[in-house]
């Protein structure tokens, strides 16, 4: 057999070896024994007879071979699994192109290809996607992606029966560690945003990575509420960050306060008393407001806001406001700042001694209520005040609650004005008719009035004589017969009583009533006919130690006095009938006085000199009755 046709068989038997497998041609190339010869004519069904008897040859002629030429197709075989194996790398290589190895851990970029309600779907290479979950890009605060547009994320997954999961929150938490150990090194502040108030501080958005800010390191202002925090970007200096556990802690207030401190310094290098600047109010409190002025908080003080009189800053102003003050106070080494608002105003009272007179009746608007008066605000700034004595006619100690409530418009009276004390005084009652007066034009003095009794006292009882006014009758106004007190015991609340008008003191506003009037006096009765020097006849109404009671008509009592009744006169007990002397009259006190010893004296006299004048018709007086004449008479012819 020629050795063309031994080459030929030879690759035809690594052919063969290709279907089969690498190692096995080598072992045939090695071996080179007959049986796998028989195996590759076996592949090789499908060769021709002809072809199959030379295989058949070509063995034989394998099997006398010398060992050079065995040697030569092995070689050949070698050559042929090298190229094999230099065509599967290059299979493997492309493989790898078209479907991208992606690792946990690792950032990649790709293409949007669309979003559901549960995630945004990326491409990742080779039409191969990952998810990403929707809740993280809010989280991150981070925009939700367009279709078709380009971001970065990190592998979180990859494989398995859930695909390949990507994370942009993980992403930015990469980047914020990142951000955080570089701040923490260099000592600069780094951006963030203040999420939530947790207990103790806030919780703080640090490029997708949360940290805690204590409540002590928010603001360099202790007084600054939460809520205005709350959302806010601001400027944060990392004071501690470890990764494992995780675990940030950073200050607002930190970076806040170097900031602030060269604005101190600046303020005070350049304003001074006097000044004008505008600020924003930043916090209020009963007593004032504080006002925000380039790294300096100024007090402006509630009586600094206006002239108006107010109670609480926030009646006219209000957190965040800008307002325009004038610096009045100003000390660097303190720190302290106090500015005014009406010191850039036109002070009202300087023109109040032209403007108001006492008499005039104005309008005004009630603006508080105390508990002894009303503040009246006349015009801005200009109050005035009503007394509680000055808010009603017919109640003087009247709760200013009960008459007028806060923003009630008014007319009142001016009593009086102090421009220097800048005080106004005012009446409410005086712009009504005095009620008093009223009731006397109507009622004279001695007509009757008809009314129930409203209350009793110790010294008599008020009846109701028209709206809000009372009538006293004074318990010794009831009865001519009785005492006061005992009178006032016949009288009950609610009775209805007939009275006539005693008088009306308009000025003590008093109204005073009687019911004993209504019938005549007695004891001016009685005083009609009789006099002092008059005798008069009685009844001893009561015995005391002092004297005797004498009733001399009915209702009309005298006294008689124990010095006034002789010593040889028989003894006096009650109703014993007497005649006595009036002695003393006393209308205002309604008193009178008797003397018996007078009574006598007066008798005896009037004898003698009934006597003596009988006797001088009838003859010469004798020596003993001119003696007795001039005794009794005083006459010494």
């Amino acid at each position: 057999m020629s050795e063309a046709k031994t080459l030929e068989a030879v690759q035809e038997v690594a052919e063969a070896a290709e279907v089969a497998e690498v190692a096995e041609v080598a072992e045939v190339a090695e071996v080179a024994e007959v049986a796998e010869v028989a195996e590759v004519a076996e592949v090789a069904e499908v060769a021709e007879v002809a072809e199959v008897a030379e295989v058949a040859e070509v063995a034989e002629v394998a099997e006398v071979a010398e060992v050079a030429e065995v040697a030569e197709v092995a070689e050949v075989a070698e050559v042929a699994e090298v190229a094999e194996e230099e065509s599967f790398k290059q299979m493997f290589e492309a493989s790898l192109k078209e479907h991208p190895d992606v690792r946990r851990g690792e950032m990649i970029e790709g293409m949007i290809v669309g979003i559901n309600a549960d995630a945004v779907i990326m491409d990742v290479g080779a039409k191969n996607e990952g998810s990403i979950p929707l809740a993280e890009f809010a989280e991150a605060g981070l925009e939700l992606p367009a279709v078709g547009e380009m971001i970065s994320a990190m592998v979180e997954s990859a494989g398995g029966t859930g695909g390949v999961t990507l994370s942009v929150l993980a992403a930015r938490k990469r980047e914020s560690w990142g951000a955080i150990e570089a701040a923490v090194e260099s000592g600069e502040a780094i951006d963030a945003v203040i999420t939530a108030e947790v207990k103790g501080g806030f919780r703080v958005n640090l490029n997708g990575l949360t940290a805690f800010m204590p409540r002590s390191e928010a603001d360099t202002d202790m007084h600054v509420k939460s809520e205005s925090l709350i959302g806010q970007p601001c400027k944060v200096a990392v004071l501690e960050a470890r990764r494992r556990p995780e675990n940030v802690v950073v200050s607002r207030k930190k970076p806040m306060a170097g900031q602030v401190e060269v604005q101190r310094a600046q303020f005070f290098a350049e304003r001074a008393v006097g000044d004008k600047v505008t600020g924003e109010v930043r916090r209020m409190t009963d007593f004032g407001a504080f006002i925000g002025l380039d790294g300096v908080d100024a007090l402006l003080h509630v009586s600094d806001i206006s002239w108006r009189r107010i109670q609480k800053p926030s009646e006219m102003l209000s957190t965040g406001q800008r307002v325009t003050v004038e610096i009045v106070k100003l000390n660097a080494e303190t720190g302290k700042v106090s500015v005014s608002m009406k010191a850039l105003q036109s002070d009202p009272w300087e023109n109040v001694a032209a403007t108001y007179e006492v008499g005039m009746r104005l309008t005004g608007t009630v603006r508080r209520l105390l508990d002894f008066g009303a503040v009246v605000e006349l015009e801005p700034g200009i109050e005035g005040m009503i007394h509680r004595s000055e808010m009603s006619w017919t109640r003087s100690d009247v709760k200013p609650a009960q008459v007028l409530s806060e923003g009630d418009v008014v007319d009142v009276a001016v009593l009086e004005v102090d421009a220097d004390a800048r005080r106004i005084r005012l009446s409410l009652k005086a712009v009504s008719d005095n009620p008093w007066q009223s009731w006397l034009a109507d009622h004279s003095i001695g007509s009757h009035v008809t009314g129930k009794i409203k209350n009793i006292t110790d010294f008599g009882f008020f009846v109701p004589v028209g709206a809000d006014l009372d009538g006293l009758v004074h318990m010794e106004n009831l009865s001519w017969e009785k005492h006061g007190s005992e009178a006032l015991a016949d009288y009950s609340k609610g009775q209805e009583v007939e009275c006539v008008v005693l008088g009306v003191d308009v000025e003590k506003q008093r109204i005073s009533l009687g019911i004993k009037q209504l019938s005549g006096d007695p004891f001016e009765l009685f005083l009609e006919n009789v006099k002092r020097g008059d005798s008069v006849n009685g009844k001893v109404f009561e015995m005391k130690p002092s004297g005797a009671v004498v009733e001399l008509a009915e209702n009309v009592h005298a006294f008689l006095s124990r010095r006034e009744i002789p010593r040889e006169h028989e003894e006096l007990k009650e109703g014993s009938e007497i005649e006595a002397k009036v002695i003393e009259v006393n209308r205002k006190r309604r008193q009178v006085e008797l003397s018996i010893r007078q009574q006598l004296r007066d008798e005896e006299r009037d004898a003698m000199r009934n006597y003596s004048q009988q006797a001088a018709k009838d003859s010469t007086p004798s020596a003993l009755a001119l003696e007795l004449q001039r005794k009794l008479l005083g006459k010494i012819d």
